[in-house]
């Protein structure tokens, strides 16, 4: 088990790794790595040879993917407690995303070799990992179906909302600039400019420098479910 208590304590916080039993959890930690990563720096690239899996223990990563035309968006970003690798590793194929450090960022790193004798040792411990790409999944499905809501301002309060439930900035602030945020809804940086100025307004969000925060909650959910 980690020697590191924060360490664990950070791991605790994902809904998936607390729920698992205290076997797994003692083999699965048993192989970890500790990394840290700079600002703009990628835990792996999309093409990459999947080699492992990352849990976030301090700062937070951004997703990203590739369109047709060869750009790169961002389509979530995720802090403390987040696990990602998974799918790519088990399926023994190529990083289907981009994940890049948003400011300084620590992670537990754990090998695919070391990961491979975990299972072989006890492939019960299989089901585990896939209980785990299930929760990534319904996130990654979350996403898509927030994008097929009508309206920019629903989807700009939809992101939002999402974005805080997992934002583990202590002050309740969501870092992320303009342009990432118009990409995570699928709209031109005017048109989120003119959506996010008539959430300002009447108070339900907060503007800062490349960053945001939520004022009324109740306020935005009532205005995705108008």
């Amino acid at each position: 088990m980690l020697k590191n208590d924060p360490d664990l304590t950070a791991l605790q916080e994902s809904p998936w790794f607390s729920a698992r039993s205290r076997a797994f959890q003692q083999a699965l930690t048993d192989c970890a790595v500790r990394r840290s990563y700079d600002e703009d720096e990628a835990l792996y690239l999309q093409g990459d040879a999947a080699n492992g899996i990352h849990a976030v223990l301090e700062g937070s990563v951004r997703i990203t993917v590739p369109a047709d035309d060869g750009q790169e968006f961002v389509i979530h970003q995720e802090g403390r407690g987040f696990w990602i690798g998974d799918l790519a590793l088990f399926a023994t194929n190529y990083r289907l995303v981009s994940v890049v450090a948003i400011g300084s960022t620590d992670t537990l790193f754990f090998p695919a070799s070391r990961l491979d004798r975990m299972v072989q040792k006890t492939p019960e411990f299989l089901r585990d990992f896939y209980a785990l790409t299930h929760e990534n999944m319904q996130k990654a499905l979350r996403i898509i179906a927030n994008l097929a809501v009508t309206g920019t301002e629903k989807r700009l309060a939809l992101r939002l909302l999402h974005l805080d439930e997992v934002s583990t900035d202590a002050e309740g602030w969501i870092p992320v600039s303009q342009e990432e945020l118009a990409a995570m809804i699928a709209v031109s940086p005017p048109t989120l400019h003119r959506a996010l100025h008539r959430l300002i307004e009447p108070g339900m969000i907060e503007g800062g420098y490349g960053r945001l925060r939520l004022q009324d909650r109740r306020a935005l959910i009532a205005l995705c479910q108008s």
